[in-house]
């Protein structure tokens, strides 16, 4: 192993994010080593990636699906553990919902560089993740698409920002009536015109909450207010976000829409690298979604999406708010995925939680795991 080889634990491998950050360490296999993989109940899979990347340290939560791991020469521990690893230089989050909270402040606390896909570890938490990170100097670097976006549009910048301008996709119901959106199946929410996510993201993105939970993570990764960050739909997501300064100027940071480009940047910053596996846009002959050769853009609809609006309230509210948003969008999000509840009733329990919720507003890490289970008892109905 070279002395520029950089040592990675990836928590959430079996996801889509970890399968394609996997992806970016094969196309570099001198530059890139696997130290550690954790997975949730995927043992199976997880089994195949730990055969080829031999890694030193492995964790899977089903307590169940150990044994499938003991046939390799490996530790069997804990995300946390492998997160504050020595042997570790960076980590990448990549667990889905608020269960990537404690190996990120795990992987702070140990000082490793974090490449964070988890948007509800800065929803729930900002606070505290924030200032532990300042508190270490530890670096936390955005995987998720459009934040990588802002934050390479901000590279080499002053302080001259006007506002952030996040685009999202729209999801595939963006022209749907709400008395349709009343009848949409998991089956049609999972089918993301443009993005290839997991599921949890993918309804996220179909509500836009999931752009709500990225204008809090922006809010907190750049130190913005939310009265700065606006959101606009831009089906082909070609554009992944834009930054206006104040002389009127805009960036804006563009990409064939691939989640390993994002990877990519923050696993390899300050570096650019090449990668030949990765799509380049051919401008003049784009092809994207429904629409050839344009690049378009609408305001959205917060009246037949209003996870929107709830995300920017509870934002401004702060305090535990935003962990109780959190909290109840996991589970609703779930109960829609298994049947129980229909498309449009995620909102409308997502809004009843953060109704009902008497904040705290400068919580501790024990105030904002105790909103969040809160939340979740109350959303479960």
């Amino acid at each position: 192993m070279g002395s520029d080889t950089k040592r990675l634990a990836v928590l959430g491998s079996t996801g889509s994010i970890g399968r394609q950050t996997l992806d970016i360490v094969r196309s570099f296999p001198e530059r890139l080593r696997i130290i550690g993989l954790a997975a949730g109940a995927n043992a199976d899979l997880l089994a195949q990636q730990v055969e080829e990347f031999k890694p030193e340290l492995v964790s899977i939560e089903s307590s169940q699906e150990q044994r499938k791991l003991k046939q390799f020469n490996c530790e069997v521990t804990t995300a946390e553990e492998i997160a504050s690893h020595p042997d570790v230089d960076l980590v990448v989050i990549a667990i889905s919902g608020i269960a990537g909270l404690k190996p990120t402040l795990a992987a702070i606390g140990a000082k490793k560089s974090i490449a964070l896909a988890t948007k509800e570890v800065l929803v729930a938490a900002g606070s505290v993740v924030t200032a532990e990170a300042k508190r270490h100097g530890v670096r936390i670097m955005p995987i998720d698409s459009e934040p990588s976006a802002i934050w390479q549009c901000l590279q080499g910048e002053a302080k001259t920002v006007r506002r952030l301008i996040l685009t999202a996709s729209g999801g595939p119901f963006r022209n749907l009536s709400t008395k349709k959106l009343g009848a949409v199946t998991p089956e049609q929410a999972l089918a993301h015109p443009t993005w290839n996510m997991g599921p949890k993201v993918t309804i996220d993105s179909a509500t836009l909450m999931n752009k709500g939970f990225e204008a809090i993570e922006l809010s907190w990764l750049f130190d913005t207010p939310m009265d700065n960050i606006d959101v606009v739909i831009h089906p082909q997501s070609i554009i992944h976000s834009m930054v206006e300064f104040v002389d009127g100027s805009v960036k804006a940071q563009l990409s064939i829409p691939d989640m390993r480009f994002p990877i990519q940047y923050a696993i390899f910053y300050p570096e650019r690298m090449l990668n030949e596996t990765l799509p380049r846009i051919d401008f003049l002959n784009m092809k994207s979604g429904s629409i050839e050769n344009a690049l378009t853009f609408e305001k959205p609809d917060i009246d037949r999406f209003p996870c929107l609006r709830l995300a920017f309230e509870a934002s401004r509210k702060g305090g535990t708010y935003p962990a109780v948003l959190s909290a109840a969008d996991e589970v609703a999000v779930d109960r829609f995925l298994k049947g129980q509840i229909r498309f449009t009733d995620i909102p409308r329990i997502i809004s009843e939680a953060l109704n009902g919720h008497r904040g705290t507003s400068k919580p501790s890490l024990e105030d904002i795991l105790a909103a969040d289970d809160w939340a979740r008892k109350v959303a479960a109905g």
